[in-house]
């Protein structure tokens, strides 16, 4: 099978996470991806936990299919290297503040100059101008700034973080993707193109309710359900078990109504139409919820609603999902080889690509060790063999 990306050449100046992000899901495709890190550390993410005797179980998901490159790019030997590889260079990601990779001699212009094809995407915290521009930012920030945290969480409680980085995967799906309009533009014009993608913009994006411009009201926070949608959220049975269930159209909430044996509400003017139903929310839930309490277990009531067409979906974990059929069958995770030094597990797990093909598949690798390939990097850069060992050793610290 093809490697749909196959010919395409990354640089990728990225830390954390929604940098690397977006240059993985290019080296999922075939891209080759270089990835350029700082002398002694790495990327920042090598040292998030947990860890494979040693090395971050984040990483080898992270930057798999990637080579590893060290330098020190306030070294001038180091951007000399670098810009005679931007000659050959598609696309380069970075995720520095703005202005770093000017000062370095690394910005969009110079290296335009030198490679009129190239596709350069910035990714930040707040976007490469504004007043905000150079402000620090993480995820958590994005989260803060567009919203989502003050409307996640019940409604007397307190606004609550989003688990998982909602931010830098979006924000690194946001960025793939202007990156394959970047290339189609070349392919007719000729001409790359300077992205700007920000964490900040993408979640604003996701979250644009300005619904008080509508109603003359702001937005509540509903916790485990939903303000607009009735019945849409997470139903209890006891504390340990829940299901969550969407029937919000005309078709969906009759067949929740027969699969419940309640064939009442269909035509109880309460619960005629999603808006009725949204008004009397409360009782809504209550319904559902004795239902399920009635039933022995929450897998009887999912197998009830699937049976009637009901969309519903129990609570899954991490464990859950590796041992999910429809995920196993679908190969949606898969095992790819664990970082060079890790011993004690015989593979990683990733996500490996977000959609099938019908003429091409992922690329399925691992993650390397700190500046793995630096010297065979440096080498078909110029560089003899001698020559690449003595900036290999400086730059790493050894």
């Amino acid at each position: 099978m093809a490697k749909l990306l196959e010919g395409i050449k990354v640089l990728d100046f990225t830390n954390n996470v929604a940098g690397p992000a977006t240059a993985v899901a290019l080296a999922d495709y075939g891209a080759e991806v270089i990835h350029i890190e700082k002398p002694v550390w790495g990327d920042d993410c090598r040292n998030y936990i947990p860890m494979a005797d040693g090395i971050s179980a984040m990483h080898m998901m992270i930057n798999r299919s990637k080579k590893s490159m060290v330098m020190d790019l306030k070294d001038s030997d180091a951007i000399a290297v670098l810009k005679r590889m931007v000659a050959d260079t598609d696309v380069i990601v970075e995720s520095f503040r703005p202005g770093v990779m000017d000062r370095l001699g690394l910005g969009y212009e110079e290296l335009s100059e030198i490679n009129p094809r190239l596709i350069y995407c910035s990714i930040s915290a707040f976007g490469q101008k504004g007043p905000y521009a150079t402000r620090a930012g993480y995820d958590v920030i994005a989260q803060a700034f567009s919203g989502f945290i003050y409307y996640t969480g019940g409604e007397s409680g307190t606004p609550t973080k989003i688990c998982g980085a909602i931010g830098d995967y979006s924000s690194a799906l946001n960025a793939y993707g202007q990156i394959m309009t970047a290339l189609y533009y070349r392919e007719r014009t000729g001409r790359g193109q300077h992205i700007d993608v920000s964490l900040a913009r993408t979640l604003l994006w996701m979250n644009a309710y300005f619904d008080h411009i509508y109603t003359g009201e702001p937005r509540p926070r509903s916790g485990n359900h939903d303000y607009t949608l009735s019945p849409y959220g997470v139903f209890e049975r006891s504390p340990e078990e829940y299901l969550v269930i969407g029937a919000v159209n005309v078709s969906t909430w009759k067949k929740l109504c027969e699969a419940m044996e309640r064939p009442d509400l269909v035509t109880d003017p309460r619960y005629l139409t999603n808006d009725a139903r949204v008004h009397h929310d409360d009782e809504v839930i209550a319904i559902i919820e004795d239902w399920l309490r009635s039933l022995p277990s929450v897998d009887e009531a999912a197998r009830i609603l699937d049976e009637a067409g009901v969309p519903n979906c129990k609570l899954n974990t991490m464990t859950d999902i590796l041992e999910d059929p429809h995920v196993v069958e679908n190969g949606w995770v898969t095992d790819i080889p664990p970082c060079t030094g890790v011993t004690s597990i015989p593979a990683a797990k990733a996500v490996v690509g977000l959609a099938d093909f019908s003429g091409g598949e992922p690329v399925v690798g691992g993650a390397e060790a700190l500046g793995e390939s630096s010297v065979e990097i440096l080498t078909k850069y110029g560089l003899s063999p001698e020559e690449a060992q003595k900036l290999e050793q400086r730059w790493s610290g050894k």
